[in-house]
C-alpha cells in the first residue's frame, strides 16, 4: 500500500512539473520579431499564444540571423529559428504559416525606376541583407550573376544606403520598411525621400523552421496544434489560405 501512494504522489508530482519551454532562435526583424517591442513582435506574440493554448511556455533568443541559423542546427536546446520563406532544397520542417510577408524594392521618390521583371534589373545595383532568402526567382537570378547586389548587415542599413545613393533598389518587406521610416531618427528625417514600386517582388508565407531531432518534431507539432486552435477561434483574423495576417 505505502508503494501504491508512493508512486500516486509520484505521479502527481511529475502531471504538476510546468512544461519545459520551447526554445526558438531569431532576429532583430521589425514588426515582426524585436526584444524591445510590444509582445516581442507580432510574430513571437502569435507563437507565444499559440503554444499558451498547449500548455507550453516559449524562450526567444534573439542574434544576427545567421549565428540564429548556425546555433539551431547544432545546440540540442534549440529546436528552430524564425521568421523565414519556404524555399526550396532548404533543411527545414516549416511550420504552419505565421502571416504573409510582401517583399517590395524600396527605391528613393526622386528616381523612380521602371522594370516589368526581374531581368529588366540587371543594370541596377540592389541590396540585400546577407544571409536572407528572397524569393525563388529573384535568389535564382543571383545564383546566376545576373543581378548585381550589394549585402548589408541589415534592412536598416540598406535604407541608409538607398537614402544616400549608393545602391537603386533594396529588397525588403513592406512593413519592415514602414517601421524603420517611421522609427529610425536618421531614416525619420526625411520620411518622403524613401517609397518602393508599386509591383511587389513577392507575397510568401513566413513560418518558423524546426531542424531535425524528435525534439523538434514534437515543438513543431505543439506549435502547430496552436495555431490551428487560434485559427478556430477566431477565423476571421486568416487569409483564405489559412495563415494569419502579419503586420502591424
Amino acid at each position: 500500500m505505502r508503494q501504491l501512494l508512493t508512486l500516486c504522489a509520484l505521479n502527481l508530482w511529475l502531471t504538476t512539473l510546468p512544461a519545459s519551454a520551447i526554445e526558438l532562435n531569431t532576429l532583430e526583424w521589425p514588426p515582426y520579431t524585436g526584444a524591445g517591442l510590444p509582445g516581442q513582435g507580432v510574430n513571437i506574440e502569435l507563437i507565444r499564444q499559440a503554444l499558451m493554448s498547449q500548455g507550453q511556455p516559449l524562450k526567444v533568443n534573439f542574434m544576427p540571423w545567421n549565428r540564429a541559423i548556425k546555433s539551431a542546427q547544432t545546440l540540442s536546446a534549440q529546436t528552430g529559428y524564425f521568421p523565414v520563406y519556404r524555399s526550396q532544397g532548404a533543411s527545414c520542417n516549416y511550420s504552419e504559416s505565421l502571416g504573409t510577408s510582401l517583399l517590395v524594392m524600396a527605391q528613393r521618390q526622386d528616381s523612380v525606376l521602371s522594370w516589368n521583371s526581374i531581368d529588366d534589373l540587371a543594370d541596377y545595383k540592389i541590396g540585400v541583407v546577407s544571409g536572407y532568402n528572397n524569393s525563388p526567382e529573384f535568389d535564382q537570378k543571383v545564383s546566376e550573376g545576373k543581378l548585381q547586389v550589394e549585402k548589408a548587415a541589415s534592412d536598416r542599413l540598406n535604407l541608409l544606403k538607398l537614402l544616400y545613393r549608393r545602391i537603386d533598389f533594396a529588397v525588403i518587406d513592406s512593413e519592415v520598411m514602414a517601421y524603420w521610416l517611421e522609427n529610425d531618427p536618421e531614416l525619420r528625417q526625411s520620411p518622403t525621400a524613401l517609397t518602393y514600386h508599386p509591383m511587389p517582388l513577392a507575397e510568401l508565407t513566413l513560418h518558423v523552421c524546426f531542424v531535425s531531432g524528435p525534439e523538434a518534431n514534437h515543438a513543431r507539432e505543439v506549435l502547430n496544434r496552436g495555431l490551428k486552435t487560434l485559427q478556430a477561434h477566431n477565423p476571421q483574423s486568416q487569409t483564405e489560405d489559412g495563415s494569419g495576417s502579419a503586420g502591424k
